[in-house]
């Protein structure tokens, strides 16, 4: 990569962590990390999800395992903070995504 493309990436990812909706979703995912329940929640989860699929795979019944996936998930999802974190995941990968296509627009204009 050339320098000047170099130091235009590096300029645009500093505006980009300076804005304040990145700002706001580190500050979320941050007290995710922070929060013990909600990690071993999220660990939980995960494991569910490790056991279902392997249920499945051996072809044994699985619906008590996804029952208790799903009422697990759904407390993990509407806890304010995983809630208001996932509003904004979603906010910056559509703000992302509108800088991708801006430059994109961008170099087929120059070419």
């Amino acid at each position: 990569m050339n320098k000047d493309v170099q130091e235009k990436a590096e300029a645009l990812n500093q505006w980009i962590l300076k804005q304040e909706l990145i700002l706001e979703y580190q500050k979320y995912e941050r007290c995710i990390q922070k929060d013990e329940k909600l990690k071993l929640l999220e660990d939980e989860l995960k494991q569910l999800q490790q056991d279902i699929v392997k249920a499945k795979h051996s072809g044994k019944d699985s619906q008590e395992l996804i029952q208790i996936y799903q009422e697990k998930k759904k407390m993990f999802d509407e806890n304010p903070i995983v809630y208001n974190y996932l509003v904004l995941k979603d906010e910056v990968n559509q703000f992302l995504n509108q800088i991708q296509n801006d430059i994109n627009l961008e170099l087929k204009k120059k070419s």
